[in-house]
């Protein structure tokens, strides 16, 4: 009935549906003619909402306009999206994948957030703007490089870009800012001690090279000798023991152990290596020791000091580097109290074998995970990590904890990232992809995450969603579950009902379009309720998308 008030020409209608309805057997029209009308309203009002898409939509289908329906605008221009709709519901993941249309185009909207990392060539408003534009989500700040100062006007970039896109789009951008800590970990110094290669060091393979600790020989090294921050690295280091440099740049194998076993005197330290690995070693580069039992601080003065500058610059996330277990966690968090710092996602990097055999503790503790593929692969062997990978995902899914998967964009200083690995982690369930694309200039980071954009809509299209649903409902709330009563009483006691329900339904289409599923102008269907209360939700109207606030 409410629709008649809304319709100019609901008579005509009436008469095409009775015109409809002579046609079907006398069974069908035992109903009254106000129950065809409102049927045949309802069907096609639904209708409706299903053709008016977005016309930039990339994958869409032919389909006849309905000419009868007057809120439709270019009835001869109405499309539906086929985003893989034909495989996602079947009943089993084989004859989903057999519906798999590969001539589908992606979806509008990506659910699957992107990280990236700034760095000198890429930092700059202009080109923070450019990366929000392709897709950017969250940005990341690398504290194992660059000084204080640089991070801070970082920072103050990302405020720069967030307001020209406010200008451009007249849209909040919500891009986020993620700390990432040096955390306790073993680099190498710097080298200055070869006039013809500053700033790097060729291994050559066969040959021996000198690792010291004496923080003298700190910035003088070279392909002969250079500086470890370790300065217990000869007593753990046994002869035999494999060293890793810059996650796989070089590797190294432990041949002579030079100290003092009783004094360990510092002109003393040190340890003779082979060059098992060619390649090439640059400044403040990653050192893993595969063989030997490590004890690292479980926070460093330096990563403190660096959480106090998150705190002063407001960055959103805190990334543990190395976790190595939950006391890193819990310490980290009673330091931010202190701090008085509350509104900061505290979360766990996991790169070590350790933090793989304490991962339960720290998911426990941590508000989200990123898992190091590189590093971890280290640890595990290439062979091992999709298992890893599996594993780790499903884990965070069943207790809700986000998870992102990182990616390394550079191999031997070439750009090269297997689109088919994001595919399938997104595929598996992950809920971010981070890209170390701190070296890269802000031109190829714009290309690198259109092109991400692309793979993790196409990915999240061809997910079967029947098991999601499936899985979702197993783990519906119980009706008298604590958690579940306390939200119906905060909805039920809510001063204003009526208010409260047009500011969800305005905050949903303001969501919607800013997700590019619909746009400004678009009619869509709103279901709720009339009054507060169960029982009531009949309530079904058609409304135009605003540009909202």
């Amino acid at each position: 009935r409410p629709f008649i008030y809304f319709l100019p020409n609901y008579r005509k209608h009436a008469e095409i549906t009775r015109n409809y309805h002579s046609q079907q057997p006398d069974t069908d029209l035992q109903a009254s003619k106000s129950t065809e009308l409102y049927t045949y309203f309802i069907v096609n009002i639904f209708s409706c909402a299903m053709f008016c898409t977005n016309d930039q939509a990339p994958a869409t289908k032919w389909i006849k306009s309905c000419r009868q329906m007057p809120w439709m605008i270019s009835l001869e221009d109405q499309y539906v999206t086929d985003d893989q709709m034909k495989a996602a519901y079947q009943n089993t993941r084989l004859e989903h994948d057999v519906q798999l249309d590969i001539n589908s185009s992606p979806k509008l909207a990506r659910l699957t957030r992107i990280m990236v990392t700034l760095g000198r060539a890429n930092s700059h408003p202009d080109a923070v703007v450019n990366m929000m534009m392709a897709g950017a989500n969250i940005v990341r700040l690398n504290m194992s490089h660059e000084t204080e100062k640089w991070h801070a006007i970082s920072t103050q970039s990302v405020r720069e870009a967030g307001n020209k896109m406010y200008e451009l789009t007249s849209e909040v951008y919500p891009l986020g800012i993620a700390m990432d800590l040096q955390g306790p970990e073993i680099r190498t110094g710097v080298f200055r001690g070869d006039e013809k290669s500053i700033g790097y060091a060729k291994l050559e393979e066969g040959k021996s090279v000198k690792l010291v600790t004496d923080d003298a020989a700190k910035r003088g090294g070279s392909a002969k000798c250079f500086w470890i921050s370790y300065s217990e690295l000869p007593r753990v280091c046994r002869a035999a023991d494999r060293i890793l440099i810059d996650r796989g740049a070089a590797l190294l194998q432990v041949s002579c152990i030079q100290a003092n076993e009783i004094t360990f005197d510092a002109d003393e330290k040190a340890v003779t290596c082979r060059v098992v690995k060619a390649g090439i070693v640059r400044d403040n580069k990653l050192v893993q020791l595969l063989d030997s039992i490590v004890s690292l601080p479980q926070i460093s003065d330096t990563d403190a000091e660096h959480a106090r500058l998150a705190s002063t610059l407001e960055c959103d996330f805190l990334i543990m580097n190395h976790t190595r277990n939950g006391t890193m966690l819990r310490g980290m968090r009673s330091r931010l109290k202190q701090m008085g710092v509350s509104k900061i996602c505290v979360v766990a990097k996991i790169s070590t074998q350790q933090g793989l055999e304490n991962f339960d503790e720290i998911l426990s503790s941590a508000d989200a995970i990123l898992l190091d593929r590189n590093n971890i692969a280290v640890d595990v062997g290439n062979e091992k990590l999709f298992l890893v990978e599996k594993v780790i995902i499903a884990k965070c899914i069943r207790i809700g904890k986000p998870i992102v998967l990182g990616f390394q964009v550079y191999n031997d200083e070439k750009l090269n990232i297997d689109m088919n690995l994001i595919a399938h982690a997104v595929l598996n369930g992950v809920d971010g992809i981070f890209l170390k694309t701190g070296a890269m200039n802000a031109n190829d980071i714009t290309k690198l995450l259109k092109a991400v954009d692309i793979v993790c809509r196409e990915a999240e299209s061809a997910r079967w969603q029947k098991e999601i649903f499936d899985e979702l409902s197993y783990k519906w709330l119980n009706e008298n579950d604590y958690i579940c009563n306390v939200m119906v009483n905060i909805a039920e006691s809510l001063p204003d009902w009526g208010k409260d329900i047009q500011t969800r339904i305005q905050t949903g289409i303001d969501s919607l379009r800013r997700k590019r599923y619909i746009k400004v102008g678009d009619p869509i269907v709103v279901i709720s309720g009339w009054r507060q209360g169960t029982g009531f939700t009949n309530c079904v109207r058609i409304v135009y998308v605003s540009p909202g606030r």
